[in-house]
């Protein structure tokens, strides 16, 4: 059997390791490269024409959408994302690309996400994947608006880890560690914020899904963990 001509484009030195030996031991493969930058990825892929690109999507010096803004008009194989994003933000490519892998995954995983791409026919069409980027307010780069009375507080997503009700006021927490206090409550905040991205999980805390590391459950309580640390407790009354 022919196998499939592969690249890898990751700037995780770990995690490129990973991908590297998931890739070398599948015997579907062909890895002909890697490249741990944006810019040697468009050059990599120039010159080694292949015909599967597992691609993370964010890298130092650009995103993946901006490499496949530089491809869309000469690449034609399939696309499979690797991203630390959970499934709110990537479940949408799966109608444009081949896959996606969510990390950390195992080598089940990553084989099952190859056997797709062996099974599929047709391209990953980058021209749907970008179209899909520009509408989705995680990965475009329209901010998020939090008005306050005469004053606009403008917020790209992914700065938002949680917020916190604090009587009529709400306590946003930012991924930088940062707090910024305005004067709305946590259910006005519900009713303005894009429900793709924040879930209202208890009385008073709204989170960030796409900041989500994991979640523990039993009987009794259900926690959801964030980035940074961050331990909230779910409520059964917010599904």
């Amino acid at each position: 059997m022919k196998k499939i001509k592969t690249v890898i484009i990751e700037d995780e030195k770990v995690a490129l390791r990973r991908h590297m030996k998931f890739a070398e031991e599948n015997g579907n493969l062909e890895l002909v490269g890697v490249a741990e930058s944006g810019k040697k990825a468009l050059d990599l892929i120039t010159k080694k024409r292949p015909q599967l690109i597992l691609l993370d999507i964010e890298l130092k010096d650009m995103t993946a959408f901006e490499v496949l803004s530089g491809l869309k008009n000469t690449f034609e194989g399939q696309i499979i994302f690797i991203t630390a994003y959970n499934e709110y933000a990537v479940k949408a490519f799966e109608l444009a690309a081949t896959d996606y892998l969510l990390k950390p995954y195992d080598k089940s995983r990553f084989d099952q996400a190859i056997q797709r791409a062996v099974k599929k026919e047709q391209y990953s069409n980058i021209h749907a994947i970008l179209n899909l980027v520009k509408s989705s307010p995680y990965f475009s780069n329209k901010k998020i608006e939090i008005n306050e009375g005469a004053v606009k507080h403008l917020f790209q997503a992914d700065e938002i880890l949680w917020i916190e009700a604090d009587g009529y006021y709400s306590k946003i927490h930012k991924v930088d560690s940062s707090e910024i206090l305005v004067r709305n409550t946590l259910k006005d905040m519900e009713s303005n914020l894009p429900d793709s991205i924040f879930k209202r999980i208890n009385r008073s805390s709204i989170i960030n899904t796409n900041h989500i590391i994991k979640e523990s459950q039993n009987i009794k309580q259900h926690h959801i963990f964030l980035k940074g640390d961050v331990k909230l407790k779910k409520s059964l009354a917010f599904k």
